[in-house]
């Protein structure tokens, strides 16, 4: 790993806990990692906080080699590694700290970003056209998709996949933001196309969406558009069931009871079908657990499920995963996963907010045609 003479964190946002507080506070601190508490070995810190979200950084500045810039081309000069992190839960991305980062930085560079790596795919492939032409290497990405499985999931590279599906929650929205961002559906596909991309033929891209809400979800799940008996496996790694276990701690069969949509509030649900036949399923369901699960099955049959596990708060523990891939990225230009993972999540989300998905009629997206091998 080559050394690292200076990283430039460009923030949105700072405050305890936040994406922002998680990371900097890792690369200036250190972090748990492989046994042992490990600080990271680099020269100098810059940071950029737009005017209207000033902070002292309760101290950091003082007890750390941190420097506060006034702009984020200064933040970025001379910069090894930037990172960008833009307000939670990511899911809307700062074009321009991009732009601006990848223009000003030095060739050889690495530029991170937690999240969304930008705001639609149009921008999302200008970026990584800027950065290859700059010869900065540049990644997106959050916890979830590096984060413990719970258990491991002994799902083999190559393995033929018929479906696979993901139960998440919406992220409760920032004080002064409108409506509801797009956290629980970034969570979804950061957590979900780690695991099925690694399918036999790879990442295929996505023919078509489908957005469901309501009642028409449930519907969905009897017309077998998405699987009942795989929701059924996801939430039995769940270790937070709501309803009467959060009342008295008994164990609920809450598919097979019935008490699923009985549960859920205001339930929404994603159905995506991928170039190759795989169908993924993302169900957002407040109200029936408060963890992020999921399941797949293999075209012989097999069913496989495990839990995204995300420690609690204030540490939030995975977050150091994170921080981990981020350093040795930076340290030596390593790939931790390929850039179309980004592109194709910037590309769903974008086609997520489109108004023509609200029919609930399935959606053509010949723009995800995004194919591509996991790195490892």
């Amino acid at each position: 790993m080559k050394p690292t003479r200076k990283i430039a964190f460009l923030l949105e946002e700072f405050s305890t806990p936040s994406p922002s507080q998680q990371l900097l506070d890792r690369f200036l601190m250190g972090y748990p990692h492989n046994g042992s508490f490990h600080r990271p070995a680099v020269g100098e810190f810059a940071v950029y906080l737009p005017p209207t979200h000033e902070s002292d950084y309760g101290g950091r500045l003082k007890d750390f080699n941190l420097v506060a810039a006034p702009t984020v081309e200064q933040a970025v000069d001379g910069a090894d590694g930037i990172v960008i992190v833009s307000r939670r839960p990511g899911a809307v991305a700062n074009d321009r700290y991009a732009e601006i980062a990848l223009a000003q930085a030095p060739e050889g560079a690495a530029c991170f970003i937690h999240g969304a790596l930008a705001s639609t795919l149009e921008r999302g492939r200008a970026l990584a056209k800027l950065a290859a032409s700059r010869r900065v290497a540049l990644r997106s990405g959050i916890a979830l998709s590096v984060t413990w499985h719970l258990p491991e999931l002994a799902l083999a590279q190559d393995t033929a996949l018929s479906e696979a599906l993901i139960v998440v929650q919406m992220s409760p929205p920032l004080p002064g933001s409108p409506g509801t961002l797009a956290g629980a559906e970034l969570n979804a596909l950061e957590g979900l196309l780690p695991i099925v991309e690694r399918r036999r033929g790879g990442e295929a891209g996505i023919r078509s969406v489908r957005r469901l809400e309501g009642d028409d979800v449930w519907r969905a799940g009897d017309r077998k558009l998405w699987s009942w008996p795989l929701l059924a496996a996801a939430l039995s790694r769940s270790h937070s069931p709501q309803g009467d276990p959060v009342l008295d701690g008994r164990t609920q069969d809450l598919v097979g009871l019935g008490l699923v949509p009985k549960l859920a509030r205001h339930p929404q649900a994603w159905l995506l079908e991928q170039c190759d036949g795989l169908r993924t399923s993302i169900l957002r369901l407040d109200g029936v657990v408060d963890d992020f699960n999921f399941a797949v099955r293999t075209a012989a049959g097999q069913t496989f499920s495990a839990q995204l596990f995300r420690a609690p708060p204030p540490l939030e523990h995975h977050f150091s995963l994170l921080a981990a891939v981020v350093e040795e990225f930076i340290g030596t230009l390593k790939s931790p996963w390929p850039l179309e993972r980004n592109l194709l999540i910037a590309g769903l989300l974008e086609t997520f907010r489109d108004p023509a998905l609200r029919t609930g009629k399935a959606f053509a997206t010949p723009q995800l045609n995004i194919r591509y091998r996991p790195t490892t």
